[in-house]
């Protein structure tokens, strides 16, 4: 049984200088990975026992997209969390279809939320969105006019900030009057 720093030091030697940011954090392999080198990453991973895809997401970072995979083993008590830097303007990816089966809708999720284009999917389309639906909604250049603009990457100056109506004054309305109070009881008793 290997352990993970076995894990990353062998991914390290076969991926080389295609590894980055790689380490190790308790039972979890953590390492990034460019597009090109994405298939042979998810080959290596499997054949190091790595048989269970628990998830496959996406992230919009602004300069680049990245397809995230979060890997388990059945076997070993072992987990990855693999980053595959993706081009922006040409957001290619091989499948992980080949790999892993159950990333068949993950990969269309990501497709249909951001974009990215899984090359040899076996039926990569829309499967949140109508099939007419225009843009990505996940990237943060994302545009709609019913949604509000991420003011941190400048979007009030490409949509236009709203112009919001003054408030309308509420007329003032005195508090309630308090109960009247009820008169004291005679106790005749004692």
């Amino acid at each position: 049984m290997m352990t993970a720093d076995e894990v990353l030091q062998k991914l390290s030697s076969e991926l080389g200088s295609a590894a980055s940011d790689a380490s190790v954090s308790g039972p979890e392999v953590r390492l990034t990975v460019p597009a090109e080198a994405a298939r042979k990453a998810a080959r290596l991973f499997r054949d190091l026992g790595f048989d269970y895809l628990n998830c496959l997401s996406g992230a919009d970072w602004t300069a680049h997209l990245e397809v995230v995979l979060d890997l388990s083993s059945l076997s070993h008590p072992l987990k990855a969390h693999v980053r595959v830097r993706v081009n922006r303007d040409a957001p290619v990816v091989p499948t992980f279809t080949e790999v892993w089966p159950a990333a068949n809708w993950h990969e269309r999720e990501c497709f249909d939320l951001f974009g990215v284009q899984f090359e040899g999917h076996p039926d990569l389309r829309r499967i949140l969105l109508p099939e007419d639906w225009v843009g990505y909604p996940l990237r943060k250049d994302y545009a709609d006019e019913r949604l509000v603009p991420y003011t941190d990457y400048g979007f009030e100056e490409k949509v236009g900030k709203p112009e919001k109506p003054a408030p309308k004054p509420r007329p003032a309305t005195p508090p309630p009057a308090p109960p009247a109070a009820a008169p004291p009881s005679k106790d005749t008793t004692a």
